[in-house]
């Protein structure tokens, strides 16, 4: 049921622009008005996104979360064809750009030293669309993520998926619930076999790395 409250306004829409205090201040709100979440996730698979493809869950993640939050991303595409592997590879080359990790005629190039990104990298890249990366802590953002917000989580992949051989860090993008309360969760590195699923909170906690980005 749709509280009059929230029914003029989108779930995304009343969230956009809210920093970590006014997240908090309408969680409150949102629990007691609809019981889940709305979601806006798509999926979008790293994989044959060019050379780097296996690096790519950052970018790949930053595209993900623009879509979910309502953005135009340029060349992004939809659908079955925008999900299949190297679907997005044009939007995601731009991206890695955007956020600083390849310059912009040659995305087979990397212009920084270190294997995949940082947070701050894709929020530069965020930003560069016109859009708000705002950082929380990974609880913070992930309880933001089950009111509605969508959500970049920096995550170890091997505790998440509970694969002793995934032992790297991750970029995921969380957003809304299921009819069970468990978070909703795009995963670019796992996009034909996992695509879209929900994580209960212990296991997103478990699988913690670092903190999270709140796009809006």
């Amino acid at each position: 049921m749709t509280s009059p409250l929230t029914a003029p306004l989108s779930r995304r829409s009343a969230l956009r622009g809210l920093g970590i205090v006014g997240l908090t201040a309408v969680a409150g709100l949102f629990a007691s008005s609809q019981a889940h979440a709305a979601s806006d996730l798509v999926v979008v698979d790293q994989i044959g996104t060019g050379r780097w493809d296996e690096e790519n869950c950052g970018p790949t993640s930053t595209v993900i979360a623009m879509v979910a939050a309502g953005r135009t991303v340029e060349h992004y595409v939809s659908g079955t064809e925008g999900a299949a592997v190297g679907g997005n590879a044009r939007a995601v080359q731009e991206m890695r750009a955007r956020c600083g990790l390849s310059p912009w005629n040659d995305p087979s190039v990397k212009t920084v030293d270190y294997v995949g990104a940082y947070l701050s990298d894709l929020e530069k890249g965020i930003r560069d669309t016109g859009a708000r990366a705002t950082r929380a802590l990974f609880k913070e953002g992930m309880e933001a993520a089950a009111h509605g917000a969508v959500v970049i989580l920096h995550v170890h992949h091997g505790r998440l998926l509970g694969e002793e051989n995934a032992d790297y860090g991750h970029f995921v993008v969380a957003q809304g619930e299921d009819s069970e309360g468990n978070i909703l969760v795009s995963d670019p590195g796992r996009a034909q076999s996992i695509g879209i699923t929900a994580y209960t909170r212990e296991q997103l906690l478990r699988g913690q790395q670092g903190d999270a980005t709140i796009v809006s």
